[in-house]
């Protein structure tokens, strides 16, 4: 059996295979990422990945707890620079994780 090239399994079909989506959703995190690391001062902006969006909330994946407690001091200000770029237009909110915990800052 031939061995199918990355490029083949994109190309197939019409609709997006499960690759695809999955490539695209990467794809996406680390654009978003990317965007993020730019409104937020060096090095704190190595702490942080975007790990999803949801609804109105930007889900931001913390290195650590000290620079979880650093960012959510920094919300409204991050918030406002996000939203001056059109992915993040919409966010109102961080959710952020670390770990296993989760606290979500609002800003309004």
């Amino acid at each position: 059996m031939a061995r199918r090239t990355i490029d083949q399994l994109l190309s197939e079909g019409q609709r997006f295979t499960p690759l695809q989506k999955l490539l695209s959703q990467a794809s996406d995190r680390d654009a978003w990422t990317r965007e993020l690391r730019a409104v937020l001062p060096d090095p704190l902006c190595r702490n942080f990945s975007v790990a999803a969006m949801r609804g109105t909330a930007l889900v931001v994946q913390c290195n650590n707890a000290a620079s979880a407690t650093r960012l959510r001091f920094l919300a409204p200000d991050v918030i406002s620079s996000l939203n001056a770029l059109s992915h993040f237009q919409h966010i109102d909110s961080l959710q952020l994780k670390v770990a296993e915990g989760t606290s979500i800052v609002n800003h309004r």
